[in-house]
């Protein structure tokens, strides 16, 4: 039996868990945030984190998951980007962020998506969030839902915009490793990246410029997205993402003191990710590592293949210190189907096994019938 998606996953977040001991993050003392996390999203390997399972305010970081609760409605085929959204009054009433939506106002729903993923308007998340959820409390179920399903434990929705509007101890919560599978999960949505990295743009037919609350973006040097957030209790947030070398990662600052200083700090952990580690197979599908003789088989061997392709996220010290041993039979009995286990691989890191790979007979090979193996004495 091959190796299935979670174990890969495991084996990877083992690697870099014991990886990423040997470097160092530096923090200031006291932090400059109260939470963060730097994860890769491939492999959701955890490069750095920092209280990154302490409850906190997520502000407009939490518009990620009204986007996501969006965009997979929109993969559904519930709604459509095309569909018309209608401004209600609750929605023209919206503070902070906004794009001034008035009453009875008819929208497309891409154009609110972008409204809110770009410049973070609290309106548009009302009027997105009545046309697809019926109302807003119906769509605040709907995120809360979302957020179970991917088993965000320390998550829970109590509006649609993030906003601070209840009592402290009663509002939205979240963590950054919570934010970061919000994260991912989005991204599987590739239109949001597109969204997400647009400085400005024209609204209501140019009346209006969208500008980007990410001010990160033209700055740091492949930064796509994604959401920034800010209030008084939350403090300073944003779950940003970049992509180098085939590798994405997604950093998350919550709490932090200053917005400079929240995108400063960003800017030092995905450098510092980026700087430091590669994603790159330790196993590769189908690789031959051996041949297993066969006892009566038709053919005298079969090769030994590698079942999966091992993603790991690695430094490069670390990388040239993975040991590699093979196990198999000295001899196994025909017949054997194609994919048949065979043997092991196992990839160590010093003294920590890292993984133990299947390794898979490449080609079917019958058995001898009586006659063949009266005829193989001759």
């Amino acid at each position: 039996m091959s190796l299935s998606r979670s174990a890969v996953c495991l084996v990877v977040l083992l690697l870099v868990s014991t990886a990423s001991r040997a470097l160092d993050f530096r923090l200031a003392d006291p932090p400059p945030f109260a939470s963060a996390l730097l994860i890769e999203t491939q492999t959701g390997a955890v490069l750095f984190e920092h209280h990154a399972d302490e409850p906190r305010s997520p502000a407009s970081t939490q518009k990620l998951l009204l986007q996501l609760v969006v965009m997979d409605a929109v993969a559904a085929g519930r709604v459509a980007l095309t569909d018309s959204v209608y401004a209600s009054a609750l929605a023209s009433r919206m503070g902070g962020s906004q794009v001034y939506l008035r009453h009875g106002e008819v929208f497309p729903l891409a154009e609110l998506m972008e409204a809110i993923v770009i410049s973070s308007a609290n309106d548009a998340c009302v009027a997105v969030a009545e046309h697809v959820g019926g109302s807003v409390d119906g769509f605040v179920d709907m995120m809360n839902l979302r957020a179970d399903q991917l088993g965000l434990e320390r998550t829970h929705c109590v509006n649609v915009h993030g906003l601070d509007d209840t009592p402290s101890g009663q509002g939205n919560v979240t963590t950054a490793r919570d934010l970061s599978r919000v994260a991912t999960a989005l991204l599987d949505h590739r239109q949001i990246l597109t969204w997400s990295s647009i400085r400005y743009k024209p609204f209501r037919q140019g009346d209006f410029m969208l500008y980007t609350t990410n001010k990160l973006l033209g700055k740091f040097p492949d930064l796509d997205g994604l959401k920034t957030g800010f209030t008084q209790r939350a403090g300073y947030c944003l779950v940003a993402t970049a992509e180098r070398r085939d590798m994405r990662l997604i950093s998350v600052i919550m709490g932090a003191r200053a917005e400079r200083r929240r995108d400063q700090e960003t800017a030092r952990l995905l450098s510092w990710g980026f700087n430091h580690f590669t994603r790159a197979p330790i196993a590769k599908g189908g690789e031959h590592l051996g041949d297993v003789p066969l006892e009566w088989g038709v053919e005298e061997q079969v090769r030994a293949v590698t079942a999966d392709t091992i993603l790991a996220v690695l430094t490069a010290e670390d990388r040239r210190r993975l040991k590699r041993h093979v196990e198999l039979p000295e001899l196994y009995p025909a017949p054997v189907e194609a994919g048949d286990d065979i043997g092991d691989l196992t990839i160590t890191l010093g003294d920590s096994l890292l993984a133990r790979v299947d390794l898979v007979a490449d080609r079917t090979v019958a058995r001898m019938t009586f006659w063949e193996k009266l005829m193989s004495f001759f």
